[in-house]
Order: C-alpha cells, then sequence, then structure tokens
C-alpha cells in the first residue's frame, strides 16, 4: 500500500511510515525487544536491591572494561590507517593489551562500583548534611546535587581518586615509585582538568535527577566514555603502549 501510493504522487508522510510502514513480523519484533528490555531493567533493579554492592561491583567493572575496549580499538585502527595498504592487518588476539584491561577493570569495580557505593551513600545522608553546610544550606535539588558534585570533585577525585588509579596503573606496569610519580606529574593537571569538564556537568544532572541508588550505575555509565579518555591520555604518554 505504501508503495502504490507513492507511485500514484502522494508522498508517504513520517506518520503514514510509522504506523503502515512496519509489517505484522516487525512489530512483533519491536514488541518482543521492548518485552526483553522492561524484563531485564526490572531484574537490574532486583538485584540492585538484593545485592547492591556486587551488583554495582560488577557494573562499573564491565563498563570500565568496555571503555577501554573502545579506545583500544580506535587507537589500532587510527595506527593502520597512517601504513600503507599491503603492511594494514586486522587486530587479533595479540594486539590487545590485556594487562591495561585487567587494571581498567579491577579499578573500576573498586573505585566506582565499591568506594562510590559507600561515599555516595555517605553524601547523600543527613548526617553529612548536618556536617557540610555547602550541603545543608543549598537550597533546591539542583543546588543540593551541585553541592554535593563540588564537594566530590574538588576535595575526593584530586585527591583520592588520581592518587589510587595512578599507584594501581604503576602496580600493574610494573613501575617503580619514581616513574609512577614522574608520570601522575606529567599527567596529574591536563587530566583532572578534562575530569572537571566531563563530570562536573554530568554528575551533577546525575545526581539532580536520579535517585541515590542508581548514582553509580549512572556514573558507571558514564564512566563508559571517561575510561576511553583516560586510556587516550594513557596512551599519548605511553607511545609504546599503542596497538601497532
Amino acid at each position: 500500500a505504501l508503495f502504490t501510493r507513492h507511485l500514484a504522487g502522494r508522498a508517504p508522510t513520517p506518520a503514514l511510515i510509522f504506523r503502515g510502514g512496519l509489517g505484522d513480523i516487525e512489530r512483533r519484533m519491536i514488541g518482543k525487544v521492548g518485552t526483553y528490555l522492561s524484563s531485564a531493567s526490572a531484574g537490574y533493579i532486583r538485584l540492585l536491591q538484593s545485592a547492591p554492592v556486587s551488583t554495582k561491583v560488577v557494573t562499573a567493572s564491565t563498563l570500565a572494561t568496555a571503555g577501554d575496549v573502545i579506545a583500544q580499538k580506535v587507537s589500532f585502527d587510527a595506527a593502520q590507517k597512517e601504513q600503507a595498504p599491503p603492511a594494514r592487518k586486522r587486530q587479533t588476539l595479540s594486539d590487545w593489551d590485556l594487562r591495561r584491561l585487567f587494571m581498567f577493570a579491577a579499578f573500576g569495580g573498586f573505585y566506582t562500583g565499591a568506594v562510590q557505593h559507600v561515599w555516595f551513600g555517605l553524601l547523600n545522608s543527613p548526617a553529612v548534611a548536618r556536617f557540610l553546610p555547602a550541603i545543608g544550606s543549598a537550597k533546591g535539588v539542583v543546588s543540593k546535587a551541585l553541592a554535593r558534585v563540588l564537594i566530590n570533585q574538588l576535595l575526593v577525585i584530586p585527591v583520592l581518586y588520581f592518587s589510587l588509579f595512578y599507584a594501581w596503573r604503576g602496580v600493574c606496569r610494573a613501575e617503580t615509585p619514581a616513574e609512577t610519580l614522574t608520570l601522575a606529574r606529567a599527567e596529574y593537571w591536563p587530566t583532572l582538568k578534562l575530569n572537571w569538564a566531563f563530570w562536573l556537568p554530568t554528575q551533577t544532572l546525575l545526581f539532580a535527577c536520579a535517585p541515590v541508588k542508581y548514582h553509580v550505575p549512572g556514573c558507571s555509565l558514564l564512566a563508559l566514555v571517561w575510561n576511553a579518555v583516560l586510556s587516550f591520555v594513557s596512551m599519548a604518554q605511553h607511545p609504546e603502549l599503542k596497538a601497532s
């Protein structure tokens, strides 16, 4: 019918395409996908309620790994484009930096999943609101969310997060303490500015719109992008670690 109307000179409108352009099979497939997604999200919410820490750890670890996979894949493809066509190759297992994948998976599960589960709970508790005037005196949902984000991003992230990240990365790379400190000094300020540019707006929106129990899963999803950024920064400082 859609094709007949077009031949008759009656161009189909978007509404017509949406209503009539799908057959019974397509509509059933879309319905099944919707049902599956609804069931999966309901199951995930139940896991958050019954086993919050382990669920958040697995979520954060999985998404952190995915972020590094994206970074390594993009880096490999970019390196291949610089090669002459005869020298180009397909990416194989030997081209992946498995040690770095483990580094991001472990750190994502530990910090984003476990540490932030505890920290975000404290950050949203009435006791902390009374102890920290910046939160207790804030008016409105957005103002309170921004106050919590500023405390996290200006105090905890620069001191705790980056210290743990650089120390763990140094362990995974078998660096000496002096090497770890030298690399951290070179990367710290540029990476911290990138961190603020990315996390200040996104985390404020997340804290303002989502209940506390979704803050860690939300940060884990956002960290899919952030861990890719960290991977690119890491590869920029270590050209020998790029896939080639």
